[in-house]
């Protein structure tokens, strides 16, 4: 991507953050490296189903696309208009949903995919109804092969204690080169109670 287009991306980006506020994750578009980072458990060397949750404008689906194997399937969801037909531009060979995280059930079902090898959020989750949250990580207790829960994060740290009252083990990778800096938690093993709400962020 050139440099006028990358401005121009992060002007709307930054258009969509000033209407939607914090049901957008971050400020800036995710940067190639912090893309890069979200692709940790993608294997080259064999077929996967991928499922992304919140492409956006479609960073992290791009840099999925150029890593995994030729014959994987990669779903992408979206639920903004606009940011999924930047998506489908940006990457014409994936499967970009418009649809809510809601309906993660009924969009694999319709697919015929029962299970996914790996399971990429980058969806605000702190800023989600507590019920969504419950429904995702539902979803990926019951669907997922590599039990590893892949999440984005524009604020280092700061949510490690949210995803340790979620998860038994919680891997923090700190993405410096991303402006600003930023991250992706690799999460493993949900709690007991997890599903308990008075656990689960959102609101």
């Amino acid at each position: 991507m050139n440099r006028e287009a990358a401005i121009g991306n992060r002007l709307r980006w930054a258009s969509k953050f000033l209407t939607h506020g914090r049901k957008i994750a971050s400020v800036t578009p995710s940067s190639r490296w912090l893309s890069q980072a979200m692709c940790r458990d993608i294997d080259r060397s064999r077929p996967q189903i991928i499922l992304e949750l919140g492409s956006g404008m479609g960073p992290v689906t791009e840099a999925i696309s150029r890593c995994m194997h030729p014959e994987s399937r990669l779903i992408a969801m979206e639920i903004d208009p606009d940011l999924h037909a930047m998506t489908m531009r940006r990457c014409p060979d994936v499967d970009v949903v418009l649809a809510s995280a809601e309906e993660i059930d009924q969009i694999l079902d319709d697919r015929g995919i029962q299970t996914v090898d790996c399971f990429l959020s980058c969806l605000p989750t702190p800023s989600l109804p507590r019920e969504v949250n419950r429904r995702v990580l539902d979803v990926w207790s019951r669907r997922c092969h590599s039990k590893v829960f892949t999440q984005i994060t524009q604020i280092p740290w700061l949510y490690q204690s949210m995803y340790k009252k979620i998860f038994h083990q919680v891997e923090f990778q700190l993405v410096t080169r991303n402006l600003p800096p930023a991250g992706v938690y690799h999460c493993m093993e949900l709690r007991e109670d997890y599903a308990d709400l008075a656990r689960l962020p959102g609101k």
